[in-house]
């Protein structure tokens, strides 16, 4: 019966579990550490008790690896259950309570102690007749069963107190995937020992102080029938368990109760309810070299002189207990429901964020400050390893406020290093083969014309072409440069537009590379938008897959000796819109 309500109770808790998980999932977005944040605990003594504050220091300066324990509160419990003695009688089992205290030595071990009180029945439906040994039951001429008819039906009630010390195991608290605020269940193992003091009576005799009549019952009685009789001996006992039981008159004692040391083992779940409040439901197993807790210790045969039972009597706590951390910092919770892999990756996400320590870099142009020689630098600007803002043309406008950064050395610049272009074509005064050029028409590199003004035709002008890696269909860092000429032309000249038009190599199907293509040259359209700020209005596209390669009659299949070639086929060509050809 006992071990089934055990198994009961645990795949409860099991149940119970899996429900709680599938009806409060984890949010994300409310995510807040339990254990305090890396970035936080610095210097913050609050958190960290003042024995290791010095540790503290040591970390913080990087000559030490390991940050210190931060402070953890107590829980003190109140807990109460069911007391079950396991012997040579049925247990009818019995109540108890008690008080808990618990402390965390680190994450996955913590000391618990606990005091007991409760008392438990038993009751055998079955008569036993092996009596002689037992001098309750013979020496005692109120309760000589053994020469009034041979017959007794066991039964006790015990009075137990104990006090023991646990060190806990918490199975499951450190984790890697999952911050501690997530785990709502702890899985508790214990180990430990301790005293009892225990008092064991039983109902040998009547209100009138006379015997039972036992054997009327066990000559009536069938052994089959554990309903039956039961019920006849309830009919009959009072309840009163006024014989002290065997073993009580002879043993060391202590108020008047018998005292024995006890080793104890538990098995439990913690629930984690508030940031202040844990729900534990355990059993506690306590081990004695004592069998007489439940009154008896003879087996029933042979009746005339019987021999002791084989095993000693233990007995079983299955609790509910509710705690209450205390002490400490309000921040923080007992290590058992803290993680200190949370410490750990919060340390390294806050490296990566804030560049914390040596990487800190206070005007944010991407040299830390022990390396910038110009820590001062204006927000924006360009600079090179060592800090110090970028002139690469030397005109005395900084790179990143220069309109043109590589102009020629000695060339006539404006205040945003544009270099001066009389005639608006586009072309600076130093480089333009063509200096009174028409202001609407379009011009080459040299400033000659080559359509003039308007939207009128004169052939394609090609611009540069981007090319891609093998079944890839983003703009690859290599070609921004590319990209960026391509934009300066379209924000040269506001009213043109563009023909971009995407390709493949020949490899996979033409769906396929159809597809890809599409993809190729709408990612080119999109990076042109995104980063330069261009009207996709402007941009005219089309995909042709691997119908015009440039590089034609390659194989369809890898070749190492060919991927060069293969690669000129996988790219994005841009051309200037010509409104005579185009459609």
């Amino acid at each position: 019966m006992k071990k089934i309500f055990l198994l009961s109770f645990l795949l409860s808790l099991s149940l119970l579990s899996l429900n709680t998980q599938a009806q409060t999932p984890y949010d994300t977005a409310a995510y807040k550490p339990i254990l305090p944040l890396y970035r936080d605990v610095l210097g913050d003594t609050t958190v960290i008790s003042n024995n290791n504050m010095p540790q503290q220091k040591q970390f913080e300066k990087g000559q030490y690896i390991f940050p210190p324990k931060p402070k953890n509160k107590w829980e003190i419990a109140l807990n109460g259950g069911g007391l079950f003695v396991s012997g040579d009688i049925t247990s009818k089992g019995g109540w108890g309570t008690g008080i808990e205290v618990r402390k965390a030595l680190g994450y996955t071990v913590s000391l618990k102690g606990q005091f007991l009180h409760g008392t438990t029945y038993g009751l055998n439906w079955q008569g036993s007749t092996g009596l002689a040994n037992n001098p309750v039951l013979i020496a005692n001429p109120a309760t000589n069963y053994y020469g009034n008819g041979g017959i007794f039906y066991y039964n006790y009630k015990t009075d137990i107190d104990e006090i023991n010390l646990q060190a806990i195991l918490t199975i499951n608290n450190i984790g890697f995937h999952k911050v501690a605020r997530e785990r709502k269940l702890n899985l508790y193992g214990g180990i430990g020992g301790g005293a009892m003091l225990y008092r064991t009576n039983m109902d040998a005799l009547d209100a009138s102080g006379n015997r039972y009549d036992f054997a009327s019952i066990f000559a009536n009685g069938d052994y089959n029938d554990r309903k039956t009789t039961t019920a006849a001996l309830n009919g009959i006992l009072d309840g009163t368990y006024e014989t002290a039981a065997e073993g009580q008159p002879d043993q060391s004692k202590f108020f008047e109760r018998v005292t024995k040391p006890v080793i104890t083992g538990s098995i439990g779940f913690g629930f984690h309810l508030t940031r202040k409040l844990e729900l534990t439901l355990s059993e506690k197993l306590s081990i004695t070299n004592d069998d007489l807790l439940d009154g008896q210790r003879w087996q029933e045969h042979p009746s005339i002189d019987p021999v002791l039972t084989g095993n000693f009597d233990t007995y079983h706590y299955l609790s509910a207990s509710l705690g209450y951390f205390i002490g400490g910092n309000k921040r923080v919770e007992p290590l058992y429901w803290q993680n200190p892999n949370d410490y750990t990756y919060d340390a390294i996400q806050t490296l990566i964020k804030k560049n914390v320590d040596d990487l800190v870099d206070t005007d944010d142009d991407g040299v830390v400050n022990r390396l910038d020689q110009e820590p001062g630098t204006e927000s924006g600007a360009i600079v090179n390893t060592h800090g110090i803002t970028q002139d690469s043309d030397k005109d005395g406008v900084a790179d990143a406020k220069d309109k043109d950064p590589y102009s020629p050395l000695g060339a006539k610049v404006d205040d945003d290093g544009i270099p001066s272009d009389a005639d608006k074509d586009g072309v600076p005064d130093y480089h333009d083969k063509e200096a009174n050029t028409n202001p609407t028409g379009l011009v080459d590199v040299n400033g000659k014309t080559i359509l003039g003004g308007g939207s009128g035709g004169g052939g394609y002008w090609w611009l540069p072409m981007i090319f891609y890696d093998l079944d890839k269909d983003y703009v690859k860092p290599e070609m921004f440069e590319r990209m960026k000429y391509v934009s300066s032309v379209m924000k040269m000249y506001p009213d043109l537009k563009i023909v971009a038009t995407g390709h493949t190599d020949i490899r996979a199907s033409n769906k396929y590379n159809e597809a890809l293509s599409l993809r190729r040259v709408n990612n080119a359209k999109k990076f042109l938008s995104d980063v330069y700020g261009i009207d996709g209005s402007r941009i005219i596209t089309g995909q042709k897959g691997e119908t015009d390669n440039l590089i034609k009659n390659l194989p369809n299949g890898f070749n190492e000796n060919l991927e060069g070639q293969q690669y000129y086929n996988r790219r994005v060509e841009f051309r200037v819109f010509d409104s005579k050809t185009d459609k």
